[in-house]
């Protein structure tokens, strides 16, 4: 059995998909930086006995499971209630990430497996959390972390975002390889946060609460990771998983433009993929940003119904929608489109809006450009708006693991089932073809 400080778990997930966690590989890089030995194990499309399996090759003082996706948290708890109940660690376990950030009291009652829940974000608290952990001190006076005493949840004092993100060292790639061989795109996170107020979204509310709701890494510090994953891995595509890449008009513009031209003049031959607020989306600027690579744009559309934009607080109009997708159209990139089509509220005639924009929408973006599911929720997230709206008018059932919210028009129950069931056959067979795809090979 081989030993390491620190594990770092990107445990099973509901979508069994491969992909590099760099939220982890930021924790690895401080952590090494401290000299603190550590192992990176990414297993969101492995089955869970497997996943355990592997658990066990090793022994370490520390676990530290990240719970990325709120939708997948029932599967990752199950996974670390077994790691403990089946005898394959005795450790200290320690979990975090953005939804674990506003429920730890439901995480910390409902499941005595977990030690402690780090609140915000982990660079600094993982380093404190396991010196003191493999130094068998007092880690409960660390900030930034909550945990159970006796019956009360205790929590210490609120630790500060990391302001300046250039002082942080770029993530460890150890699951880099892997990935590489299975999706040929390395991610990068250049920014963290948004200037956004949607109700849906946990992501301001979550930075917000730590300090400055969204702060961008300079153009040149961006340049040397990506010279860096260039030249050491062989990347030629790269997805930035930020939020907001653009992040804005003015600075946020002008880092965008600066990042695009250093790509040009450092000869850099990638392709690269962005998120953004539709609102961003300028010709002049993405011009700029397809010579440097740009090839796929995550756009939030959200609706094409005025009506839930301004319930949602999108701040944008249905017509800066179109407009963007019409620039996205002539400039050729391939489109993806965020769209709830339901809420709570979803009338008829909002509902009959959104299949409009649709069509529209269609009409702007080749078709073999553009990618939406239209079957989409709203997920009321731990700690947004669209929660707290649905608590207070009692719409919202069960707890942030398992909640279930009723239409108030019943006739969009009908709707939703049926779109919905329509695109998971759809889903189905597109993987079935994939499979038979393998299995010729």
């Amino acid at each position: 059995m081989a030993y390491h400080d620190v594990l770092l778990i990107n445990p099973p997930s509901r979508q069994r998909e491969l992909y590099e966690h760099l939220g982890l590989g930021y924790l690895a890089a401080c952590l090494r930086q401290q000299g603190i030995d550590v192992k990176i194990l990414n297993m969101p499309h492995w089955m869970a006995p497997r996943a355990l399996q592997e658990v066990k090759k090793y022994s370490c003082k520390l676990i530290g499971v990240s719970i990325p996706f709120q939708r997948s948290a029932v599967q990752a708890f199950n996974f670390i209630s077994r790691l403990k109940k089946e005898g394959f660690v005795t450790a200290h376990v320690a979990v975090g990430g953005i939804y674990p950030s506003f429920a730890y009291e439901d995480i910390l009652k409902q499941f005595s497996v977990v030690d402690s829940v780090v609140i915000g974000e982990g660079e600094k608290t993982i380093v404190e959390l396991a010196e003191a952990v493999i130094g068998d001190g007092n880690w409960r006076k660390i900030s930034g972390i909550a945990f159970r005493e006796n019956d009360d949840i205790v929590t210490t004092e609120l630790r500060p975002s990391i302001e300046d993100l250039d002082a942080i060292p770029f993530p460890e790639r150890d699951t880099l390889p892997e990935v590489l061989g299975k999706l040929e795109h390395a991610p990068v996170l250049s920014s963290r946060g948004c200037y956004g107020r949607c109700t849906f979204c946990s992501v301001v509310p979550f930075f917000k609460k730590f300090g400055t709701p969204l702060r961008m890494r300079s153009s040149v510090n961006v340049i040397e990771e990506l010279e860096f994953l260039y030249n050491r891995y062989g990347v030629r595509n790269v997805d930035f998983n930020d939020a907001n890449f653009i992040g804005g008009k003015g600075r946020g513009f002008r880092r965008a433009q600066e990042i695009a031209e250093l790509i040009l003049k450092k000869n850099l031959n990638i392709k690269f993929g962005i998120q953004c607020r539709p609102n961003e989306i300028d010709m002049e600027l993405f011009t700029t940003l397809k010579k440097a690579g740009l090839s796929k744009v995550f756009v939030g559309i959200e609706s094409g119904s005025q009506a839930m934009l301004d319930r949602f607080h999108k701040d944008i109009a249905v017509e800066d929608n179109l407009k963007a997708l019409q620039t996205l159209g002539k400039l050729d990139l391939i489109t993806y489109m965020g769209f709830i089509t339901f809420d709570d509220r979803t009338t008829i005639q909002e509902f009959k809006e959104n299949m409009a924009f649709i069509e529209q929408a269609k009409k702007l973006v080749p078709q073999n450009r553009l990618f939406y599911d239209l079957g989409t929720k709203l997920l009321p997230l731990a700690g947004t708006d669209a929660e707290k709206n649905m608590k207070e008018k009692g719409t919202l059932s069960g707890n942030s693991l398992r909640f279930k919210y009723k239409f108030n028009d019943p006739k969009m129950d009908l709707l939703y089932s049926t779109i919905k069931l329509k695109e998971d056959v759809s889903r189905i067979g597109r993987k079935l073809k994939e499979t038979d795809k393998e299995w010729i090979k």
